[in-house]
């Protein structure tokens, strides 16, 4: 199948590479963006096919599959607009995981999905549309991650959590069994949750607790 990458930057090439290491499924026939990214063009050899407008024609031709390039703790709207702008054009989307990544046959995920090199998803958890789960993140049994939410590399969620819409789990970040981790929320570089966050906290520290104002 015929896939088009949307963003050319850095998560694009780990998401480029992931779904070349399944040439069974994927071809990768280049990407799109606001503007050229030479690295991208040199390091992988993918083109860039230009950007809203070529993605909305080919979105009409049908004949291709998107998956979303962009992932980061600043993309999180654009992740939700661009989503919606190509939902409107009849957009049709990929679910890439990695060769070396482990999903049970038991989980449910959602369209466009991401999961990157040595992840591992285990038995009943639900990944929801558009969800990252980066490379070597633990997601245990039973966890449910809502659509556009990010779980950065080395991140480990322990069994029956919750990660809510568009949340965002930074790198290395523990969360404990059971917990529930609000939409919008986000659990700093390192957090260690044993409680569940509200919607739309920031919270840091081991144990985490809510960011004071003006801290980032």
């Amino acid at each position: 199948m015929r896939l088009v990458v949307i963003g050319g930057g850095e998560h694009a090439r780990v998401v480029i590479e992931a779904a070349r290491s399944r040439p069974d499924l994927w071809e990768v026939s280049g990407f799109l963006d606001l503007q050229s990214n030479s690295e991208t063009e040199r390091r992988l050899g993918v083109p860039r096919l230009g950007s809203d407008q070529e993605g909305r024609e080919l979105s009409a031709g049908g004949n291709v599959v998107f998956v979303l390039g962009l992932a980061a703790l600043d993309s999180r709207d654009a992740r939700v607009k661009l989503t919606n702008a190509y939902d409107s054009e009849g957009a049709r989307w990929a679910t890439i995981v990695h060769a070396s990544a482990w999903v049970s046959p038991s989980v449910d995920v959602g369209e466009g999905v991401f999961v990157s090199a040595g992840a591992l998803v285990n038995s009943g958890a639900r990944i929801e549309r558009h969800a990252v789960i980066n490379t070597g993140a633990i997601i245990e049994h039973d966890v449910v991650i809502e659509e556009f939410s990010q779980v950065s590399p080395g991140a480990v969620i322990g069994g029956g959590a919750r990660v809510g819409r568009n949340a965002y789990v930074g790198l290395g970040a523990r969360i404990r069994d059971h917990v529930e981790i609000g939409e919008g929320a986000v659990v700093g570089m390192g957090a260690v949750v044993v409680a569940s966050v509200p919607k739309e906290v920031v919270v840091v520290g081991h144990p985490a607790r809510k960011q004071e104002s003006g801290r980032r």
